[in-house]
């Protein structure tokens, strides 16, 4: 069982309305500053040409574009340093034991099946993990067969497309009868080792996502290579800035653990059934002050053919503007 220890942070002196404009503000005046500050200095350059020198309206926008880069940076160093510092108070640490608590592991999969068989052994090897559900999201190859011939608790078919829709069926699926439901994918690109990392951080918080950032503990020839890994923690800080007070560094990788209590929470708000899910869960945690958590884990290369962004950059981007939409709109 779990074992709680009474949090006396959980219900904030002010109201909630207060950090979530804050993060907002924050949000806004640093995409401003980024946008502004970069074409400032475009136009800085051009400035080098007499042609533009020359022309009063060149002057007069290049003129604007610093000042809204000044004026952005003044609202953002006021939202961040006063308003966050005084009207946002900061919450004690918790812990709640997790001695005895049941894991259940929900795998996604969509014809993946060269990889699955080895997933469901390596997590149903692992001391921690009780159960292994896998969600199969209409594979047309032998995706199925493989994971109960691996040995998998149970394998269910989720017929809605996307990596959303898998993603939700594997949470609810796995959380019948757990105590701690951890979702990955079943490609192996995790490896089931990182399983205590997660039990050890879910102590202190109601979510912990993995981060595939570090580079110490990732695989050459993953798909976060030299373009996609760096766009990916900017708009990951994006995130931050909304949410500040969170540290976060990846906004596309499946694999986390969330308490049995926190996603009975959650769930109602999930509904993102494409590829921008991974930070639609964490935001949606985040609007419901939970506490959430980063830790590096062993990113591995893909076994298989990738069915999801892979090293595509122009899928990449637009699963990107999905991720950065949703986040405006939060």
């Amino acid at each position: 069982m779990i074992s709680e220890k009474p949090d006396r942070s959980l219900h904030r002196q002010s109201p909630h309305w207060v950090a979530d404009w804050v993060g907002r503000i924050a949000l806004y005046a640093v995409s401003l500053f980024l946008s502004s500050a970069l074409l400032g200095a475009v136009t800085s350059g051009l400035w080098l040409l007499p042609a533009f020198r020359a022309n009063s309206t060149f002057f007069m926008v290049h003129g604007a574009l610093v000042a809204t880069a000044l004026a952005s940076f003044t609202v953002l160093f006021f939202d961040l340093w006063i308003l966050y510092r005084f009207l946002v108070p900061s919450r004690d640490a918790t812990y709640r034991s997790l001695h005895g608590v049941r894991v259940h592991v929900g795998l996604t999969c969509y014809n993946d099946e060269a990889a699955i068989g080895q997933a469901v052994r390596e997590f149903k090897a692992s001391r921690h993990v009780h159960r292994v559900v896998v969600v199969d999201n209409a594979s047309r190859d032998q995706s199925r067969e493989v994971a109960a011939e691996a040995g998998a608790d149970a394998v269910i078919e989720e017929l809605r497309p996307g990596y959303g829709a898998c993603c939700m069926r594997a949470l609810r699926e796995a959380a019948v009868g757990a105590d701690v439901v951890i979702l990955c994918e079943g490609d192996m690109t995790f490896t089931a080792r990182d399983v205590p990392k997660f039990l050890a951080y879910l102590e202190n918080c109601d979510l912990v996502l993995g981060t595939r950032a570090t580079q110490e503990l990732r695989d050459r020839g993953t798909q976060m290579d030299w373009l996609i890994n760096p766009f990916n923690q900017i708009v990951a800080k994006l995130h931050q800035m909304r949410f500040f007070g969170t540290r976060l560094t990846d906004v596309g990788c499946t694999y986390r653990a969330i308490r049995k209590e926190a996603y009975e929470r959650l769930g109602p708000y999930l509904r993102v059934e494409q590829s921008h899910f991974s930070p639609h869960m964490f935001i949606e945690a985040l609007k419901l002050d939970m506490r959430v958590i980063e830790v590096p884990v062993f990113f591995r290369r893909r076994v298989g053919r990738s069915k999801g962004v892979g090293t595509d950059k122009w899928k990449a981007a637009k699963v990107a503007t999905a991720m950065l939409w949703q986040l405006y709109r939060a």
